[in-house]
């Protein structure tokens, strides 16, 4: 029969601590024996312990490295290893915080931590520290031990339990109001009552370098997350369509995406879009638009990963979602490619990426990413052959170039400043200026079914000389149904010096668009 307030695990013989390894200014030299109380973080870790040898060696290096960037940002920490674990002394409150987000560490608790040689010890401690928290509450308490002790797990169960009880607890196995978790493991003793998840995989670095394709947009930044989850150093590639406003959108999604990857200070490699996008448009027959864009983006991308060292390019894909996702529009894609395209989003569906995206913590960063709607077409294709395939190669072929050869590569660690640094105009309006020039950068079909009253058609490749004709000294307001395109050509205006905005389409306009006749 269980004892009050007990539940025990297994005892699993393990041999004795390593040394401590110190990291920041706060570092301290005591070892574990001379402590008798103090408070750590620990780190459990799960499929580094399933590994051997020179390969577990590597992946433990590894996650220290990571460990030691991540307390960096809480003034330093002392870390200790030992099978299965590793300890982390400093500001606890910080550290339980930046841990849980490091790549092979599968959860984090801060605990109190004592040396002790009775049982009688870890009880007091326990009764110290908890009688408070269980005083007319229900709890529960479970026992992990390792190492050869007098007791057994569920002895310690039972002195803890009983302890409690008698301190005003209640005792619930199945429902408990609070959970007291115990591990002792030899001579010490940690008493913890918080299990922070962390997100699991293998330590960053423990599978080579990949680059991955990232839009700002909700699902491509989850795929990158979830490869540097099994190990991968992630480089960035992310390719602007829009303007300013666009790319600090973008970067800050992308920010956020890489302030997991303690131990690796990622590469980010920002290119201009527009030279793709306007040989697409121009030599690429619109039903083929998405596929085209793609295709250009994925050849830019092997060139870039080649420069870069990697060995694969990430994207973010899930089988079916839009047209350009369908089992024949993915197979064109990478027709030829000659490099490993990995799409570790292939099967799921948006819920699940968008459940990810709010842990990863850039979901609400990438919902608002604008659309470039002059790019998709109202009827694409979901496949191309492989004619096609080489006509959008050879249409696309020195675009991919410029792009390639106009990157910017930035680090993990310049991307405050960098996005600091952009300051992107105010050229958004609500209202269309008396007397402005109203352009509307969509597609025809959409243009005739709606369009703001008085407004003119112009492909985005064609605003300048538009302008050119019409004059200078015009104001002139671009839309688009999400803004992005339409924010890139006004500012590009702008830098020629015309007086230009963007117009934000209201949810009535937007309504508008859907079966009424043209204005």
């Amino acid at each position: 029969m269980s004892p009050p307030g007990a539940r025990a695990e297994q005892q699993v013989p393990r041999g004795t601590a390593r040394p401590r390894e110190a990291a920041g200014d706060s570092a301290r030299a005591s070892s574990a024996a001379g402590c008798t109380a103090g408070h750590v973080v620990i780190l459990r870790v799960g499929e580094l312990t399933v590994k051997r040898g020179a390969t577990r060696a590597r992946m433990e290096r590894l996650l220290l490295r990571a460990a030691r960037e991540a307390a960096r940002e809480c003034g330093g920490a002392e870390f200790e290893r030992e099978p299965g674990r590793v300890y982390a002394r400093g500001d606890v409150e910080c550290l339980k915080r930046v841990l849980c987000r490091m790549f092979g560490v599968t959860s984090v608790s801060p605990a109190r931590e004592l040396t002790f040689q009775r049982l009688e010890e870890v009880v007091d401690a326990a009764v110290r520290h908890w009688s408070g928290l269980v005083a007319g509450r229900k709890f529960a308490v479970r026992v992990r031990r390792v190492g050869r002790h007098d007791f057994t797990s569920l002895d310690a169960a039972r002195a803890v339990g009983s302890a409690l009880v008698s301190a005003g607890g209640k005792v619930d196995l199945e429902s408990p109001d609070v959970e007291l978790f115990i591990e002792i493991r030899n001579n010490r003793a940690f008493l913890y009552t918080e299990v922070i998840e962390g997100p699991g995989g293998l330590p960053l670095g423990s599978e080579g370098r990949v680059l991955a394709l990232v839009s700002g947009g909700i699902d491509s930044p989850v795929a990158a997350w979830l490869i540097m989850r099994r190990g991968a150093y992630a480089d960035v590639f992310y390719c602007n369509l829009g303007g300013t406003l666009a790319l600090k959108r973008a970067l800050e999604a992308i920010r956020a995406l890489l302030s997991w990857s303690y131990g690796y200070d990622a590469r980010v490699a920002v290119s201009d879009c527009a030279p793709v996008a306007r040989a697409v448009m121009r030599g690429v027959h619109e039903r083929l638009w998405s596929i085209a864009f793609k295709r250009a983006l994925y050849l830019a991308a092997r060139e870039l990963a080649r420069s870069l060292g990697a060995l694969a390019i990430v994207t973010g894909e899930s089988l079916g979602q839009v047209s350009s996702q369908t089992l024949g529009a993915l197979a064109a894609l990478e027709r030829g490619l000659d490099m490993p395209l990995l799409r570790p989003l292939i099967g799921m569906d948006k819920e699940e990426i968008v459940r990810l995206a709010r842990r990863i913590g850039t979901y609400e960063l990438s919902k608002d990413m604008p659309e470039y709607c002059a790019m998709f077409s109202r009827r694409p294709r979901k496949w191309a052959s492989r004619e096609e395939v080489e006509r959008i190669d050879l249409a696309v072929h020195d675009a991919v170039r410029e792009v390639v050869a106009s990157a910017r590569l930035l680090r993990k660690s310049e991307l405050d400043s960098y996005i600091g640094s952009l300051a992107p105009q105010e050229l958004e309006i609500d209202e269309i200026p008396p007397g402005a020039v109203v352009v509307d950068l969509r597609d025809e079909e959409s243009y005739r079914r709606w369009h703001v009253p008085g407004a003119l058609r112009a492909e985005p490749g064609d605003v300048p000389a538009l302008v050119d004709k019409l004059g200078r000294d015009k104001t002139y307001v671009l839309y688009c149904y999400g803004g992005g395109l339409s924010l890139d050509v006004a500012e590009s205006l702008r830098r020629l010096g015309v007086r230009a905005f963007s117009l934000r389409l209201s949810s009535a306009l937007r309504a508008g668009r859907q079966g009424q006749p043209a204005t």
